[in-house]
Order: C-alpha cells, then sequence, then structure tokens
C-alpha cells in the first residue's frame, strides 16, 4: 500500500517526529493489509501516536466535525474549549479560530473517514470504509466510549465499528479482518495481536459480540505484557 497522506500531513509528521520521542511498532505476522486496527482513545493519546508512527497510512476514523473548518471551530468554542477547559468563551473563541483551520487541514490530509453519531449519514461512513478497504488501505477506529478515560485498561467499547463487515461482505464476499491494538507509554511500543473475523455463515449478532468481547480482551492482555497494568 502507497502513501495516501497529503503534504501538509507529511510535514506535520515530519515536524514532530524530530521532537516527539519514538515508538518502535511490533504488528503480529498473521497480520495482512487491508485490516480494521481497533485501540482505545485514551484522550488522544492513542490516535495521536499512531498516526504519528505507524510505519504504514491509516484511514482514521475522525468525528466529522473536526474535518470541516467551521464545525470543527464551534466544537472547540461550544465544548472543548469552555465546557472541558473551563475557558472564558471570548478567549475560546479567538483560541479556537487558528486552531480550527490547522486541525481540520491536518486531518483532511491526514485522510481521515468522517463518522456520523446517531445520524442515517454512518452509512458514508460505512461506504468509505469498504471502499478504502477495497483498495488495500487499512483503518484505525477508537471506539472507547469514554473517550476522556486516559487508564491503560481496556474499557467498555462501542460495537457499531463491525457493520463495516456486513457493507464489506455484500459488496466483496470476504471477510473483514479486525485486530487489536495497543499502545504502551511505558515501553514506546505499539504492538497489535492475531486478526479476528466474522465465521462463514455466523449470525451477524453473535459475531458482533464476540469479536466485541475477543477486542476487549486481547487490549487488556496486551496491556498486561507490555507491563502496564498487572
Amino acid at each position: 500500500m502507497s502513501n495516501i497522506y497529503g503534504k501538509f500531513f507529511l510535514l506535520s509528521q515530519w515536524i514532530v517526529r524530530k521532537i516527539y520521542p519514538s515508538y518502535r511498532v511490533q504488528i503480529h505476522e498473521k497480520v495482512k493489509d487491508p485490516v480494521v486496527y481497533i485501540s482505545h482513545h485514551q484522550n488522544l493519546f492513542n490516535p495521536f501516536v499512531i498516526y504519528l508512527w505507524f510505519p504504514k497510512s491509516l484511514r482514521t476514523w475522525i468525528l466529522h466535525v473536526f474535518l470541516d473548518r467551521k464545525m470543527c471551530f464551534r466544537q472547540y468554542v461550544d465544548y472543548t474549549f469552555t465546557k472541558r477547559f473551563g475557558m472564558n468563551r471570548t478567549i475560546a473563541k479567538i483560541c479556537a479560530y487558528p486552531v480550527s483551520f490547522i486541525i481540520s487541514a491536518l486531518l483532511k490530509s491526514g485522510k481521515g473517514i468522517p463518522v456520523y453519531r446517531e445520524s442515517r449519514k454512518i452509512l458514508e461512513t460505512f461506504r468509505l470504509s469498504v471502499e478504502a478497504l477495497k483498495r488495500g488501505e487499512s483503518i484505525a477506529i477508537y471506539p472507547t466510549i469514554d473517550y476522556t478515560n486516559t487508564s491503560n485498561e481496556a474499557k467498555d467499547m462501542y460495537e457499531g465499528y463491525l457493520f463495516i463487515e456486513k457493507y464489506y461482505f455484500k459488496e466483496t464476499g470476504k471477510h473483514v479482518h479486525f485486530v487489536p491494538l495497543y499502545v504502551s507509554k511505558n515501553n514506546r511500543l505499539i504492538i497489535s495481536d492475531e486478526p479476528i473475523a466474522f465465521q462463514e455463515g455466523e449470525d451477524f449478532s453473535s459475531g458482533q459480540k464476540r469479536i466485541g468481547e475477543y477486542m476487549k480482551n486481547k487490549l487488556q492482555e496486551l496491556a498486561k505484557q507490555c507491563g502496564d497494568i498487572e
């Protein structure tokens, strides 16, 4: 798979790599592109490190507001800077204006896939994901429910991302391979476990539950393997 990132993203990645600690990457030998990597969010830490140090291009699922400059601005003013960080609204607007230009441009250059929560437009998310997989591009998803949690432990995750399987299988007759991907800050390591997929003839709800549990358990195991939790 060739590099799919835009020039702005690649330049930003090159600059940040000069100043941010490097991470080793260990991907299980059974992982073959294209796959869907599943990881914790950890309050942006994991997406940041994986975007920065993963050796191959990834199409990351990103909340759609961050891919549009005006919506990004409103998100920072109405929620991130005011409700989360406690900023005065006027100060929040001053800070959000330049940041919204940079973030939206960076994530679009990073080929993010927009995620539309609680909307029928989520079908567009799945369509773009299937097209990416068909082109041989791998995807990264961070479905942690409490995305602000910074714990190394596997927390509850949404399982809706597994609907990619339905659309991909309908178009290709093949199953999607999902891969747990863990980031260890203490070891400066990005590490995966074996891929998992739906089984032939398996009921979707059963497979969804099985794979969802597999992801949570494997991420927990990787955290223990890295010595990040007991």
